[in-house]
């Protein structure tokens, strides 16, 4: 039997821009996807959240549209790619929360794979999990996702933060300060927008850099935007000016500068809100308020639309800002909310129990 903790994650600063092949400073969080699980003939998967059994053989794996699609495309993608795998029976629980934009769909994906190289040997290395895992997404659950998510959770480190550029998978671990702690807030808002919005943002994006002649959202600068459609002027402003904040944000960490940390990152925020339409009233209610409060910046994490926001704030602080904001914003709010307080850490771990 072998027991996997499969990590959250937030994104501190680049929000959209993996898949224009730019700049992210995301973390893997200790909130975990956890899987026990065990070789088998077939695939028997019972999951604690859903209340629910999903069985299946290996010669039948065809789409359900359900959660079992996470665990159907990594068997998928393993035979797609050469490897030879049997079944698993496994039990799926843990601490983080489904659709909440922190990542649930990749962690239970890199859960089931992480087990599979342990399990059966295949030796992939954590870039290849990734890389199977993004596949998983694009070609078998039909998500066009960027590698944000799958990188992060595989390449995690305890205590520090990753600057990544998504175009060459190049990255630098950064020390999060001590002192130091985010507050993830999810809304309790579902996101049915997110997947048909993120679709057209991110065909958009690949279509102003087929208009502009540029590979990657790097290579390109704002004044460049201005012969180009509004709309397309708008969203790619945004990825542009993310791109810039992201480095900025790069240097101020390397340097603990936390004051400017924070205003690059509500800044993020601000811009995602107006520019690229991806914000909504509760997620502009927990920035507003956690700032009031104290936070050195906020932000929504993820895809936007609901799910969660994140406040990064002085440790000792972080509890009271949290129910404050929570207590409050169940108040205005008809959503069931709820509040974590977050550290980086480790990527995916497998470990016999």
């Amino acid at each position: 039997m072998y027991r996997v903790d499969s990590p959250g994650r937030v994104n501190l600063i680049g929000e959209h821009t993996d898949y224009a092949l730019g700049y992210a400073m995301p973390m893997a969080i200790n909130i975990h996807t956890v899987l026990h699980a065990r070789e088998d003939e077939q695939i028997w998967v019972y999951s604690q959240i859903f209340r629910e059994v999903k069985e299946f053989s290996l010669d039948d794996i065809r789409r359900s549209g359900d959660w079992a699609d996470y665990i159907k495309g990594i068997f998928w993608v393993l035979r797609e790619e050469g490897h030879e795998v049997g079944g698993m029976k496994g039990i799926l629980n843990g601490d983080l929360p489904i659709g909440s934009g922190l990542g649930s769909s990749a962690s239970l994906e890199l859960a089931v794979l992480a087990f599979l190289n342990e399990a059966y040997k295949l030796r992939l290395l954590p870039i290849e999990m990734a890389l199977l895992a993004q596949k998983t997404e694009n070609e078998f659950v039909g998500v066009p996702c960027g590698i944000l998510d799958q990188f992060t959770m595989t390449h995690g480190k305890r205590g520090h933060v990753i600057f990544l550029d998504t175009d060459t998978l190049r990255h630098e671990y950064i020390k999060f300060p001590r002192d130091i702690q985010a507050i993830v807030f999810y809304t309790g808002v579902k996101r049915e927008l997110a997947n048909s919005a993120y679709a057209e943002r991110r065909k958009v994006a690949e279509e102003t850099l087929g208009l502009l002649g540029k590979r990657t959202s790097k290579e390109v600068e704002e004044a460049e935007l201005r012969n180009i459609p509004s709309l397309y002027r708008r969203l790619f402003g945004y990825i542009v000016r993310e791109n810039r904040r992201v480095l900025e944000a790069r240097d101020a960490l390397r340097e603990g500068d936390v004051d400017t940390l924070g205003e690059l990152i509500t800044a993020s925020h601000w811009d995602l809100a107006r520019s690229y339409d991806v914000s909504c009233e509760e997620l502009d209610f927990f920035v507003r308020r956690s700032l009031q409060l104290g936070a050195y910046g906020a932000k929504l994490t993820g895809t936007g639309f609901g799910g969660s926001a994140i406040a990064i704030v002085d440790s000792d602080r972080a509890l009271s800002i949290a129910r404050t904001v929570l207590e409050e914003y169940q108040r205005t709010f008809n959503w069931e909310a709820d509040y974590y307080l977050v550290l980086p850490t480790d990527g995916v771990a497998v470990r016999r129990v």
